[in-house]
């Protein structure tokens, strides 16, 4: 019964999507009273809370970090974990980014896969579940955080007040079902300069690789051949343009990385001697390697392969700034990811002055939460699904026995924080009928 209240509500969700995708909740906005993320994050909270109370649902937020929606009792719990946070669009769109389009079946806006759409699913289809009056063994709590894409400050304030759930799953990764992923290390190191004639200011967030990268030099750039199918452009006045392919740290395979393109060009220019000389050592250090080569970190277990993206840099008349992601398996330590690459950025003057860590995450996958949602999947789709690992950082990695259910594809490229990040309109109908039917398994009597 609950398949078709989900279809027919689907219009009204589709809706509702569309009116969450207009709040521009970029996961960097100045805080103001009462809103401590931002205003534009708030105003999504409080529709998404506010359109959960008129399902009948409790609804609250926890100093506007985070929200909870809650339906059953019980002791124990089932969460389902979203994000109402978004990357910042960047370039490439062909429509608005924060405008839902449809075109061609697909939906189109920042957020509709990472992760407000499925935020949007977890909640219709826990109102199918209310509406088709299937009893509950357990409570049933949906978590929106509001600070999943940068610095995880909803999951603390979480913890400081709410109860940890017996079970947990996100619908913020890859189908059939993630059990395991790796650990993240984020690094920034700074070299001193003593009047650089260069200026670039490169990269959203840590986690995005930029699909584009600008340098403004005092002269008109030299022609340079691009390299690995990217783009590159100067022009009279000093830009220096290079265009490549935006994509997730986790995964610089889907990527163009045009940080690493701009640096590449810069080396080939008539720069002064100290500018050529951090220019030269950072396009050798780095060159186009995704693994970490060069720092002898291309490590690979049953976690995965290691992967390093450079994806911000601020070059300024006195320093140069760069950021890196690296996604490193479990038998790479944070002691050795950082030593390795200390060591290689002091070979050419940078100093470390900023690192976090985040552990990794693994659930066994004979559990009852990875036994139960993989029977689910493999029902609908009539595969025999397995766990994955991935590089991706989600929200389960903050509880004990939690995993990612969906919503990408199984075997496709990410969408997220992609230029037209896009979903098939139907993907949405069935991702939603996966997550009524976790909470009818996991939460239903």
């Amino acid at each position: 019964m609950y398949k078709s209240l989900i279809d027919q509500h689907f219009d009204e969700q589709i809706s509702a999507l569309g009116k969450l995708i207009a709040f521009p909740s970029v996961s960097m906005g100045e805080p103001e009273e009462g809103m401590p993320l931002g205003r534009h994050i708030h105003n999504a909270l409080h529709y998404t809370l506010d359109l959960a109370k008129e399902m009948g649902f409790s609804a609250q937020s926890l100093d506007g970090y985070c929200g909870v929606i809650d339906y059953g009792e019980g002791d124990e719990m089932l969460m389902i974990m979203a994000h109402l946070d978004v990357v910042p669009a960047g370039n490439g769109w062909t429509s608005d980014p924060f405008t839902l389009t449809q075109k061609d079946g697909r939906l189109i806006g920042r957020g509709v896969m990472d992760d407000k759409g499925p935020a949007i699913s977890s909640l219709f289809a826990l109102r199918a579940i209310k509406e088709s009056g299937i009893p509950l063994k357990r409570r049933v709590r949906i978590f929106l955080g509001c600070d999943e894409e940068r610095g995880w400050t909803c999951v603390d304030r979480y913890k400081k007040t709410e109860p940890n759930p017996t079970m947990a799953f996100t619908p913020d990764g890859h189908y059939p079902v993630i059990n395991s992923e790796k650990n993240i290390g984020q690094t920034t190191y700074t070299k001193k300069l003593s009047g650089s004639e260069v200026r670039i200011s490169c990269g959203t967030a840590p986690n995005v690789i930029p699909g584009e990268a600008v340098a403004y030099l005092p002269f008109t750039p030299e022609p340079v051949d691009a390299k690995h199918g990217m783009q590159l452009s100067g022009k009279e006045g000093g830009e220096l343009r290079a265009v490549g392919r935006a994509g997730h740290a986790s995964t610089p395979e889907d990527a163009q990385n045009a940080l690493l393109a701009l640096l590449d060009a810069l080396k080939e220019q008539p720069l002064n001697a100290e500018d050529l000389a951090t220019a030269s050592s950072l396009a050798a250090l780095l060159a186009f390697d995704q693994h970490g080569e060069a720092f002898g970190l291309d490590v690979t277990d049953e976690s995965g392969r290691l992967t390093l993206s450079p994806n911000m840099i601020e070059w300024a008349e006195d320093s140069v700034t760069i950021t890196l992601d690296c996604r490193f398996p479990f038998s790479v330590s944070p002691e050795q990811l950082l030593a390795a690459e200390d060591e290689k950025f002091a070979q050419i003057g940078f100093t470390r002055i900023h690192e976090k860590i985040s552990k990794g995450h693994y659930i066994k996958p004979d559990c009852e939460l990875v036994k139960v949602l993989l029977d689910i999947y493999s029902e609908a789709t009539g595969t025999k699904a397995k766990p994955l690992s991935i590089g991706g950082g989600t929200y389960a990695r903050s509880f004990e026995n939690a995993v990612a259910f969906g919503v990408e594809p199984e075997g496709e490229a990410s969408q997220a924080h992609m230029p037209d990040e896009s979903c098939p309109i139907e993907n949405v109908r069935f991702d939603t009928h996966l997550i009524a039917e976790a909470i009818k398994r996991l939460a239903g009597k």
